[in-house]
C-alpha cells in the first residue's frame, strides 16, 4: 500500500481539464431544489472557475470545421521586436481530419472520423503538435466494445509521449480507452496495492493530458491519489468488489458495466450500476455508493466546490497571495441534468487518513479547500422484488 504524502508540488505542469460527470438513465429526474434540469454540463460552466482555452488541443465533430492557430511556444515573445512568423500546417493523421485551407497564421480543418489526429505546425526550424479530437456527428453515440482500445497496444503508444512513467500504475497497459484518447479506466480489486484508503474495490480513471504551454508534454495522468480510484460499498460492506462485481449475503448483487458514449460531441466513460436481487425474496432499503481520495494531476489538496449539477474538483491553488487558475477540472454531475438519476447523498470533505470511506452514505455539500480532499456519493432506499434489477448510471468526461 502506498504511504500517504501530504506535500503538494509547488510548481505544477500546465495541464488538461478533467471533468467527471455522474449521470443516470435516460429521462432521469431533476433534483429536489428549484434548479431547472440542464441538457449539458457546459450549461453550468459560468459557475466554474475560469480556465483559459488550450491552444494545443481542439475538438471537432465529424463533418464540422475547426480552426487551429500557431501555438504560443512558436510565437515571438510579446516584448520581442522579431517579425511576425509564418507557419506551415500539416495533418499527420489524414484519415481522422483534413486541412481545408491555411494562410500562414491559422489553419481550417474538417473532422472526418471519430478519432484523434496530430496537426504539425512548423515555423522555420521549430515545430509543435496540436491535437484535434474528432467526436461523432450524432447527437448521441455509444461506442461498440470492439472499438475500445487497450492502452498497452502498440497502436496507442506509437506517437503519444508516456512521460514520467514511474508515476503510472503498474497495470497501466490494461486500461481501456476510446478513439479520442481523453479517458481510460481499469478495475481496482482488494488484492491490489493502490491508493492510501484501504483495500481497493472499484474502478480507477485516467485522463489524457495535453500541456497548453508545451505541446511536447502529453501524458496520461491520475484523477485519484495513488491510482486508488473509487472505493465501492454495498449495504455497509466494502473491500469486497472484484472486477466490478460484489454480491451481499442476502443475494443482492452490484455490477458495474463501463462503456464509452458521446453525448452532444462530449466523450464520456459511462458506468451502469446494475443492482440485482438474485434471491427469491423481496428486499427493501438497499444502498450502495463509492468514495474517492481526490488528487487532480499532482494536487493532493484538490479544491472541491458545490455546484448546481453536483460538485467540481480542480487543481487551482493559492501561493504567496497569488491565485493560480485551474488547469484540470473534474466534474461530478449528479443532479439537475438530463439522463441523470439524482444521487441520494453527496459528501465533500477531508481524506482524514482514509476515513472518508466512512462517509459514503452521508450528505455534506460544502466547499473544501486547502486540505487533503475526498468525495463520496450514494444511492439509498432501493427496494427490489425477487429477481428484479434496477440500473443507476454515472459518467466521466474530460475536456480542456
Amino acid at each position: 500500500m502506498l504511504r500517504k504524502r501530504s506535500e503538494v508540488l509547488a510548481s505544477l505542469l500546465l495541464g488538461t481539464m478533467l471533468a467527471f460527470v455522474l449521470a443516470g438513465c435516460p429521462g432521469g429526474a431533476g433534483g429536489d431544489d428549484d434548479t431547472p434540469a440542464g441538457s449539458s454540463v457546459d450549461d453550468f460552466s459560468n459557475y466554474e472557475p475560469r480556465m483559459e482555452p488550450n491552444p494545443n488541443l481542439v475538438t471537432a465533430r465529424q463533418g464540422a470545421q475547426v480552426s487551429v492557430g500557431i501555438p504560443p511556444e512558436l510565437l515571438p515573445a510579446q516584448n520581442s521586436r522579431a517579425a511576425a512568423v509564418t507557419a506551415l500546417f500539416e495533418c499527420l493523421d489524414p484519415d481522422v481530419a483534413e486541412i481545408i485551407s491555411q494562410n500562414g497564421t491559422t489553419c481550417d480543418l474538417r473532422g472526418l472520423m471519430l478519432g484523434n489526429a496530430r496537426i504539425k505546425v512548423t515555423v522555420g526550424s521549430r515545430s509543435a503538435t496540436v491535437i484535434i479530437a474528432v467526436a461523432p456527428e450524432q447527437t448521441y453515440y455509444a461506442l461498440p466494445a470492439s472499438r475500445e482500445v487497450r492502452i498497452g497496444n502498440v497502436t496507442t503508444r506509437n506517437w503519444r509521449a508516456i512521460a514520467h512513467a514511474s508515476s503510472l500504475p503498474s497495470d497501466f497497459d490494461d486500461f481501456k480507452t476510446e478513439p479520442t484518447y481523453r479517458l481510460a479506466w481499469n478495475w481496482r480489486n482488494p488484492n491490489q496495492s493502490y491508493g492510501a484508503s484501504g483495500h481497493p474495490c472499484g474502478i480507477d480513471i485516467l485522463g489524457y493530458f495535453v500541456d497548453p504551454g508545451d505541446s511536447t508534454n502529453q501524458q496520461w495522468v491520475r484523477t485519484s491519489y495513488g491510482f486508488g480510484g473509487w472505493f465501492y460499498d454495498l449495504n455497509g460492506t466494502t473491500s469486497a468488489m472484484e472486477d466490478g462485481v460484489q454480491t451481499g449475503a442476502d443475494g443482492v448483487k452490484l455490477e458495474l458495466v463501463p462503456s464509452f458514449v458521446y453525448d452532444n460531441g462530449v466523450p464520456y466513460i459511462q458506468i451502469i450500476h446494475k443492482l440485482t436481487n438474485t434471491s427469491g425474496t423481496a428486499v427493501t432499503g438497499q444502498k450502495f455508493g463509492a468514495s474517492m481520495d481526490a488528487m487532480m494531476f499532482n494536487r493532493d489538496d484538490a479544491p472541491l466546490t458545490t455546484l448546481p449539477y453536483g460538485a467540481l474538483m480542480t487543481n487551482g491553488y493559492e501561493s504567496g497571495g497569488i491565485t493560480y487558475a485551474p488547469t484540470i477540472k473534474l466534474r461530478l454531475v449528479c443532479k439537475n441534468m438530463e439522463r441523470v438519476n439524482d444521487v441520494s447523498t453527496l459528501w465533500l470533505g477531508p481524506w482524514a487518513s482514509g476515513t472518508h470511506r466512512m462517509h459514503i452514505y452521508e450528505d455534506k455539500q460544502i466547499d473544501v479547500k486547502d486540505e487533503d480532499s475526498a468525495m463520496s456519493f450514494s444511492y439509498q432506499n432501493i427496494d427490489l422484488a425477487a429477481g428484479q434489477t434496477k440500473e443507476f448510471t454515472i459518467r466521466f468526461t474530460l475536456a480542456q
